[in-house]
């Protein structure tokens, strides 16, 4: 904390203050993180000072009343107004200021019951603890804590001396005392400011720091909307380049092998891709979680410095990702068919009764068909609802390793109603927030060979969308999880 004083051109050393517009910034911070221990030490201090009015019934009996007068009726009302003003929205402007006047109104009290009885050494103990308490406790700053300090031993021995007559060596007493409690104090508050305002200048760097990233971040989003823009073009350009060599040369079925050429190496591009991607993104993510752990400025640049890169590296991934553009333009259309949801779930039923997932786990496999045969027609995209159940179940069967995977469905309103629960491993809430994200594969230690690309459950919450639906997700850790959809669908009457 020294060095970070000395390293800081911009703080006062005596008052502690910064001298330019982060000293506001700050008291606000201070004021966040002091205010429910200050309203807590307040109503400590209070409680206190009227208990103590047990011991001027056994030591001061001649001047109990007045003690008590001085306690109950200007002590206790300025503290419980304090207390109370400090839930108004503008006590912040003049709280350390309040707490300055309460700290001297509680030393004067006792410093008048301590001329009052100059021989009972009780009193002298009281202000001893408001010195150290008030430092610290009531979240005085260091500036004002010591000031109120100085004034109150000051008031003492101008009271004690001038007024009381009392004995120079009872004032030199408690004088040294008074002191060596006052300079503990200094020292807390000092050095407990400083710790204050060091978290908050880290704070601070670490907010800069995350807009910083937020911004390179929106950057490298429009970098990749760029570059897919272009890839839409050169793709054009070059089913021109086709089109016009087929025309000139007439070779129509060497053109159309090199097309099916070119989408198989697209596909094997983008299945490469999708292994390589989590290399950076996995970099990417577990170090901006870091980030709020960082010890000193030095880690935070590292951090930082390896997010940049693998950062640049995504993005040279992510422009040799075609296939992903076409579902950003809209290429894919819906086809309505009339078709019985009850013959779906027995295709899929088919599919992963010999999956080996299912087989080599030995999962049980049930189906809830949520009408009968008669009344299970309906009218939406049959290709698109196919592909959805079947990248839940898929996902399903990967994460359980015992158990079952049960698939159900139920028609109202014209809305399909459909759900896959299974008894797997889970999904920790944190990772819920981003599982339908694009390329984020949920990894779990218990279970190996379960990597995917991370496009199926994205791939499944674009398909929904397209056709008016929208998923959701519960689960909890060893338990499973259970993956539930709305879809809107014509449900056909009467359809034999």
């Amino acid at each position: 904390m020294n060095s970070w004083l000395k390293n800081s051109v911009d703080i006062n050393r005596i008052t502690l203050s910064f001298s330019d517009k982060r000293e506001k910034e700050f008291r606000s911070y201070y004021f966040k993180n002091s205010i429910n221990t200050t309203r807590f030490s307040i109503v400590l201090v209070m409680v206190l000072y009227l208990l103590f009015s047990f011991l001027d019934n056994m030591v001061a009996k001649e001047s109990f009343m007045l003690f008590v007068k001085v306690r109950f009726f200007i002590i206790a009302p300025v503290l419980i107004i304090t207390f109370l003003l400090s839930f108004h929205k503008k006590f912040i402007l003049f709280w350390q200021e309040l707490l300055f006047i309460i700290y001297l109104i509680s030393s004067g009290g006792i410093i008048f019951m301590m001329v009052t009885i100059p021989n009972e050494p009780l009193y002298s103990s009281g202000l001893m603890l408001i010195f150290l308490a008030g430092s610290v406790l009531i979240k005085l700053r260091f500036f004002i804590s010591s000031l109120a300090g100085w004034l109150s031993i000051f008031l003492f021995n101008f009271i004690a001396l001038y007024f009381y007559n009392i004995d120079i060596k009872y004032v030199i007493t408690n004088d040294f005392f008074f002191l060596a409690a006052l300079v503990i104090g200094m020292f807390a508050a000092y050095y407990a400011e400083i710790f204050d305002r060091q978290n908050f200048e880290l704070i601070s760097q670490l907010a800069q720091k995350s807009d910083e990233i937020k911004v390179n971040n929106e950057n490298l989003e429009q970098t990749v909307e760029l570059r897919t823009k272009l890839l839409n073009i050169k793709n054009h350009e070059l089913e021109d380049e086709i089109s016009r060599r087929i025309v000139v040369e007439g070779e129509l079925v060497k053109a159309k092998e090199r097309a099916e050429q070119s989408d198989r190496l697209k596909s094997a591009f983008l299945a490469n891709m999708s292994h390589e991607i989590r290399t950076p993104m996995n970099a990417i993510i577990g170090f901006s979680n870091l980030l709020t752990e960082v010890e000193d400025k030095a880690e935070l640049n590292k951090f930082i410095d390896i997010i940049v890169k693998n950062g640049d590296h995504l993005l040279v991934l992510i422009n040799d990702i075609i296939d992903l553009s076409r579902i950003e333009a809209g290429i894919l259309d819906v086809q309505m068919q009339d078709f019985n949801i009850n013959s779906l779930l027995s295709e899929i039923y088919d599919i992963f009764i010999i999956d080996n997932n299912v087989v080599n786990k030995r999962l049980k496999l049930i189906v809830n068909k949520g009408c009968d045969d008669k009344n299970a027609y309906i009218n939406t995209d049959y290709t698109r609802l196919k592909q959805i159940i079947i990248n839940l179940v898929n996902n399903a069967s990967k994460y359980t390793e015992e158990g079952s995977i049960e698939i159900g469905y139920s028609l109202s309103n014209n809305n399909l109603y459909f759900y896959v629960k299974d008894t797997g491993v889970g999904i920790s809430e944190n990772q819920q927030a981003f599982i339908f994200d694009r390329f984020m594969q949920i990894t779990l230690n218990n279970t190996p060979g379960s990597e995917g690309n991370g496009l199926g459950l994205a791939i499944t919450q674009t398909y929904l969308k397209m056709m008016g639906g929208s998923i959701s997700l519960r689960s909890k850790m060893g338990v499973g999880s259970e993956f539930s959809f709305k879809l809107p669908v014509e449900v056909l009457k009467n359809t034999k």
